[in-house]
């Protein structure tokens, strides 16, 4: 898809303070006015600027951005030179709707203490999510867009960025803003951080698409997500080790296991094998998905298959329930579509009931179904669950 960069004959001024981009200000409320110095015979730029976060419905932040329609990569080296401040002080790559402290918005953000993730707000005044990835203080950082859909690649120090794992879906409205921006994590302090080698450039798009495998976890009570392992294989079925150390799946149908936190999965003699219904920890109860109501939803039964009650009753197509380790909270995925199959590569919601209140909340939006969750999928502590999301990047 073409890029459409408007306002394309700047000002000789802007060109001089701006570079390539347009315009740069502060968004939201700050304490101090935030600036932007760029060096033209290095193609850099140094962002000062103070705010209280890049997070949660509203922003404070220093941003220098631009107008663009389109599909869109912007890449580039950041790094801080300055040691100390809030360790969660943020450097960005963005593309937001408008220049409200509300926005809806997909960024990388590099942190102070070297936390890099894909941050995204996916509609005006909602609430920040995350994916954090397993590499830690990356040198050279891409923010893709495609459609509705933002990635995150990193290199660790240099050469290109590769795929960095997870997607999220962020609906904007051409045009909208490209830029970089810094937050300072502190509405009292001032940070800098350098931005340099940036490429602005449309995304490029190929004829087959290649598909990712993201093996995941979220975090139950944060919802933040992590990144453990990425590939172009076909990754499915992910449950936990016993000792919580260590994520087992299957990868082209080969049982492997991987440390938690990332690193090479190894062989695993781990006998995986998805089944249609979920055992209650207190052995009572069948959990399972049918269509006997219409469209799928979760059904209990009791333990000799009598008894049968519906769990859920939404406007979601729900599949794959897999309950906590003390049987008061069960996760499963939905769909909208309204099929009675499972999907497969579909936009799904991963959400997580609790049986008390029979309130649902989602967790994650992601592009998955079959091989997402299909195996019982909590950490032995109950504060995680395991699951598998797909990119399908042209």
């Amino acid at each position: 898809m073409k890029l459409c960069l408007l306002f394309c004959v700047p000002l000789l001024l802007t060109a001089q303070t701006h570079g390539f981009f347009e315009g740069s200000g502060d968004i939201g409320t700050v304490l101090h006015p935030g600036a932007v110095e760029f060096d033209g015979s290095a193609g850099r730029y140094t962002i000062t600027a103070s705010g209280e976060n890049l997070w949660g419905t509203a922003d404070a932040f220093y941003f220098v951005w631009k107008k663009v329609s389109g599909d869109v990569t912007l890449t580039a080296d950041i790094t801080f030179p300055q040691a100390g401040g809030d360790p969660h002080k943020k450097a960005v790559l963005m593309v937001r709707q408008s220049l409200g402290a509300d926005a809806a918005y997909a960024d990388v953000a590099t942190h102070g203490n070297g936390l890099t993730s894909l941050q995204a707000r996916d509609a005006k005044g909602a609430a920040t999510h995350e994916i954090q990835s397993n590499l830690s203080g990356p040198r050279r950082l891409r923010l893709v867009k495609q459609g509705d859909y933002f990635y995150m690649q990193l290199a660790p120090q240099s050469g290109e960025p590769s795929m960095a794992g997870g997607g999220m879906k962020v609906p904007l409205t051409a045009p909208f803003y490209v830029g970089i921006g810094v937050s300072a994590h502190n509405k009292d302090a001032v940070e800098k951080a350098v931005f340099a080698n940036l490429v602005l450039e449309p995304a490029a798009r190929a004829k087959q698409p290649t598909i990712y495998s993201t093996l995941e976890t979220v975090n139950v009570a944060s919802t933040d997500r992590r990144v453990s392992y990425v590939s172009t294989h076909l990754l499915e079925t992910p449950a936990w080790s016993p000792d919580g150390a260590s994520l087992i799946f299957t990868d082209e149908g080969r049982a492997v296991r991987i440390p938690v936190e990332g690193g090479k999965p190894e062989p695993s003699d781990a006998a995986i094998h998805a089944a249609a219904k979920e055992v209650s920890p207190d052995g009572r109860y069948l959990y399972f998905a049918s269509a006997r109501s219409g469209k799928s939803q979760i059904w209990r039964a009791l333990a000799d298959g009598t008894d049968p009650e519906q769990v859920t009753n939404d406007e979601w197509s729900n599949y794959f329930p897999h309950l906590s380790p003390d049987g008061t909270r069960m996760v499963f995925l939905s769909s909208a579509k309204g099929a009675q199959q499972a999907p497969h590569n579909e936009d799904v919601e991963l959400r997580v009931m609790t049986f008390a209140t029979k309130a649902s909340k989602t967790l994650a939006k992601l592009i998955g179904g079959r091989g997402t969750l299909d195996l019982p999928c909590w950490s032995p502590d109950g504060k995680r669950v395991a699951f598998v999301s797909y990119q399908i990047v042209y």
